[in-house]
């Protein structure tokens, strides 16, 4: 408990040791954990790797350790859950493309729907600070109570910043129907 606080403004600053103690003391239940939800053991070891590789990436202040176990195990979670519904979405496209015979169509609509992603992620970079993580940890799918406690902000700071974000998005993004309809998706 005492070496909580200097642990946590250790993180925070992204300190080489921190990371290296959080690795070595959570990756092995961190893989457990997502074992539970993929049950290749490699799948499961590459998700906790992605996730702490994302975790660098990101400006996260955790109040206590609860709070960085909460996150830890919500992203892996997250992490997990994204891959089988990409398993899934995959699995998908496979089973339409040997129905429908016709390959051309739906490589064109996933090459429209990834340019249209790639841009939204283009555009979301370019948000001012706040309104870029709260929408980050959105596509992470966080809900935003989970936002809320990582970014350490009000529940109704989080919605506002959100709701913000989003409007900024379309006025970015209006010269293209879809967009509209894609940030509505992707951000309810």
């Amino acid at each position: 408990m005492d070496q909580e606080i200097p642990f946590l403004k250790s993180l925070q600053h992204k300190e080489e040791k921190a990371y290296r103690f959080l690795y070595l003391n959570y990756y092995v239940p961190l893989v457990l954990f997502a074992r539970k939800y993929v049950t290749d053991e490699e799948i499961a070891k590459d998700l906790v790797q992605d996730f702490f590789i994302s975790m660098l990436q990101q400006e996260v202040t955790f109040k206590n350790l609860v709070a960085l176990k909460v996150y830890l195990y919500n992203g892996v979670k997250n992490k997990a859950l994204n891959h089988l519904r990409h398993q899934e979405i995959q699995a998908q496209y496979e089973t339409r493309t040997l129905e429908s015979g016709d390959e051309s169509e739906e490589f064109w609509d996933r090459v429209i729907e990834e340019d249209l992603y790639a841009r939204l992620l283009t555009s979301i970079e370019k948000l001012p600070t706040q309104y870029r993580r709260v929408m980050q940890l959105t596509l992470q799918g966080f809900k935003i109570a989970e936002i809320a406690e990582i970014m350490g902000i009000s529940v109704e700071t989080a919605k506002e910043y959100k709701k913000t974000g989003k409007k900024r998005l379309s006025e970015k993004l209006r010269g293209n129907s879809f967009y509209p309809l894609f940030i509505g998706i992707l951000f309810s």
